[in-house]
């Protein structure tokens, strides 16, 4: 589409200069297939052999393919009667060659999956992106529907904007998943735990006896119990204050109902007290303060720190090169604890949450209802369909992967490697949202521990989630960087967890704090 209104003429006059990767269809790819996708005529009103086939420019900046007119492109466009344009993007510098594209008045249908909300909100003002009315989406992609439903109903509201709905709501089921206590197995049988601790008394008890009571037997006192990831402090010590129903990096609701901030809460306020505490008792490695993922592995490899909790399931793993692996190189076992349990009686798990930004469409979509729905019926087959879930992830059965069962195996041969073939997910922007589809991804055994370790958690996760807030912008930056301080002075003793907490709390609010919050609760309340 071109679009030669004044914004873009102003857009184009400021655009940074970057490069594009901007090409056509190429030719049919030799096709040997013995798991060829069959054309369909369902969809809106059905196609046709004698149809020109409808073009799609179809963007993303994730696992680009190498060659046009790829494995996977071709068989897509024979099954759907569509020709593919692709655009693709870096990775990493995708947003400056997207506004080079865009700021020539070249809209693309469908726009890369990195896209966020912000982005959104944007491209709205602008009148780059098209509306879809969730009934449509609902009625022409049920399934897809459906399975976003299973997981969090609440993905709708993120694609909300000047009460109009934005492009295919979009899911990260993984994000669901809370950060787990683990811990090293040998160490509690030495100090006579038959299993890992259920409460924080329990817990104490257990950091005690790693300090003191030598749990590697080498007759020295030089190890700790606990060390936190201090680099990012969003994962500190997070089995803790999930014990008091709260992270400090997260909005809540309080007792009356109340969307408030996690950080200056009292239930910050006591599990601070109770790091401050333990800080002071020698139970957590002072070096957590500059501690990132990888010395944390070293650490717990070389036996001197017992306990880690900012590990999810699939960190207790063999393979898992967090931890577990590292670990079991040096000959320790990484055994799962749970999360302790709340005053309320449940057991939350600090989680990030599953919503995304949405996969959004060019505007132009909004007045082009066949192939607008031609797109939609192309997303419902290739994220909740199998045979087109293997095609955009994998390829071309007995060629670039084979089947153990319902287990995809990609082959080792360079020559049909998944960005030669065109998979890897670039024409699968909605992947993740179908969790029927993991048994394609992911092995029985990660499958079956998984269902052994997450039984009973529940993951605690922000209020809001993901959302365009214009205030935060202004100041989350000095917010956060003032939380991170106080955080750290308040475990290490340098601040206290009484005035200077309030103080704390009282800063933040008026350095920001509180114009954020209130604009959180306004776009709750919108969202209702």
């Amino acid at each position: 589409m071109r679009h030669t209104s004044k914004k873009w003429l102003e857009i184009a006059a400021i655009a940074l200069s970057a490069s594009l990767v901007m090409s056509g269809c190429g030719g049919n790819a030799a096709n040997n297939n013995t798991n060829e996708t069959k054309p369909t005529n369902q969809g809106q009103g059905g196609t046709s052999a004698a149809e020109a086939p409808i073009e799609i420019i179809w963007a993303n900046n994730f696992n680009t393919p190498e060659e046009d007119g790829n494995y996977v492109q071709t068989e897509l466009e024979k099954k759907f009667n569509v020709k593919i344009k692709n655009i693709k993007l870096e990775r990493g510098t995708w947003k400056e060659q997207f506004s080079v594209l865009l700021a020539s008045g070249d809209i693309p249908d469908i726009f890369p999956v990195d896209a966020n909300e912000t982005d959104m909100v944007q491209w709205a003002d602008q009148g780059i992106i098209a509306t879809i009315d969730k009934a449509e989406i609902e009625s022409l992609m049920p399934k897809y529907a459906a399975a976003l439903d299973s997981v969090d109903s609440g993905a709708w509201g993120v694609g909300l904007y000047n009460e109009k709905n934005w492009g295919i709501p979009k899911i990260w089921p993984g994000g669901l998943d809370g950060f787990i206590p683990g811990y090293n197995e040998a160490w509690l049988k030495n100090i006579g735990y038959s299993e890992p601790p259920k409460t924080l008394e329990e817990l104490e008890d257990v950091l005690t006896k790693f300090v003191n009571e030598d749990p590697d037997k080498n007759g020295k006192k030089d190890t700790y119990g606990l060390i936190g990831r201090g680099k990012l402090p969003e994962q500190l010590f997070t089995s803790v204050f999930s014990a008091f129903a709260v992270s400090p990096y997260q909005f809540k609701k309080d007792a009356s109902g109340n969307v408030v901030y996690g950080g200056i809460t009292e239930e910050t306020r006591s599990a601070l007290a109770l790091l401050s505490k333990w800080y002071k008792a020698g139970l957590i490695d002072p070096e957590f303060i500059t501690s990132d993922n990888n010395e944390i592995n070293i650490k717990f490899a070389d036996q001197k720190v017992g306990m880690v909790d900012n590990g999810k399931w699939g960190n207790f793993y063999k393979e898992s090169g967090f931890v577990a692996k590292p670990g079991l190189e040096k000959g320790q076992i990484f055994v799962p604890g749970k999360p302790f349990t709340a005053p309320d009686g449940v057991a939350y798990s600090f989680a990030y949450g599953a919503r995304q930004a949405p996969v959004l469409f060019g505007v132009q979509l909004e007045k082009d209802e066949k192939k607008r729905h031609k797109i939609m019926e192309i997303l419902e087959y290739v994220s909740t369909d199998s045979e087109g879930f293997l095609l955009t992830g994998f390829g071309q059965l007995g060629v670039s992967y084979d089947m153990e069962g319902d287990l995809a195996i990609p082959k080792a041969d360079e020559e049909v490697s998944a960005p030669k073939m065109g998979a890897g997910n670039f024409y699968n922007p909605l992947s993740s949202t179908d969790t029927s589809m993991e048994k394609h991804t992911v092995k029985q055994e990660l499958l079956d521990l998984r269902d052994k370790i997450t039984p009973g958690v529940i993951p605690l996760l922000d209020v809001l989630g993901p959302a365009v807030l214009t205030s935060k912008p202004k100041y989350w930056g000095n917010l956060k960087t003032l939380q991170d301080t106080f955080v750290i002075k308040a475990i290490t003793g340098e601040a206290n967890t009484g005035k200077d907490f309030d103080n704390f709390k009282d800063s933040w609010l008026k350095a920001g704090g509180q114009e954020v919050t209130d604009e959180v609760n306004k776009v709750l309340a919108d969202r209702k």
